[in-house]
């Protein structure tokens, strides 16, 4: 099963998060959940609400998109995400450029992804992210400290269906469970 831009790109930083690149973003769930919207309606009040952190946490947008709501001690500190055109659009090719710099070694790693659409969760699953890394940015495990930059083009289809969704991802080292990295993501189609 593939995730969806936001998913991969969001997470797609997955040594950004390493862990967090994942397949295919956001819309391969809307697509496995295209069921749910033939007879379900959902409204929105459009307020979108994010985590309040407590000192320790980042609490940053990285763009108009993307918050790193990681905290302070975590491997992985995302410096950047970059989304060509900003605001992802039906039928519309998005690049995504993100750097990242590892603090520790990394043997392998897992991330939980949450997407939301309005009230009805799309996706919460977890995901091996070498697995993740060698399929989509051809990158293996272990990884190193130093700075990791991802680069991924995704397509994204026509058949999103108009509102919210929202997109939760944390990643952590497997051999000690230490957070790697937390992002949340918004995006209305």
């Amino acid at each position: 099963m593939r995730l969806t831009a936001y998913v991969i790109f969001a997470l797609g930083i997955v040594q950004t998060c390493t862990a967090l690149a994942l397949r295919d973003p956001l819309w391969m769930i809307v697509q496995e959940a295209t069921g749910l919207f033939a007879n379900v309606e959902v409204q929105s009040s459009g307020n979108r609400q994010h985590t309040l952190l407590d000192g320790n946490g980042k609490n940053r947008s990285l763009n108009d998109i993307i918050r790193d709501v990681s905290e302070e001690d975590d491997l992985i500190d995302i410096k950047y995400v970059n989304l060509d055109p900003e605001k992802p659009k039906r039928s519309t090719p998005i690049h995504i450029n993100a750097l990242a710099m590892v603090k520790d070694h990394i043997d392998s790693a897992t991330a939980n992804i949450k997407v939301k659409y309005g009230f009805i969760t799309l996706l919460n699953r977890n995901y091996d992210l070498c697995a993740e890394l060698k399929t989509n940015l051809n990158k293996t495990c272990p990884v190193d400290e130093g700075p990791i930059e991802v680069n991924v083009d995704v397509d994204i289809p026509g058949f999103i269906p108009p509102g919210w969704f929202h997109l939760e991802a944390t990643a952590w080292r497997d051999s000690d469970e230490k957070q790697l990295g937390r992002i949340l993501a918004d995006v209305k189609f």
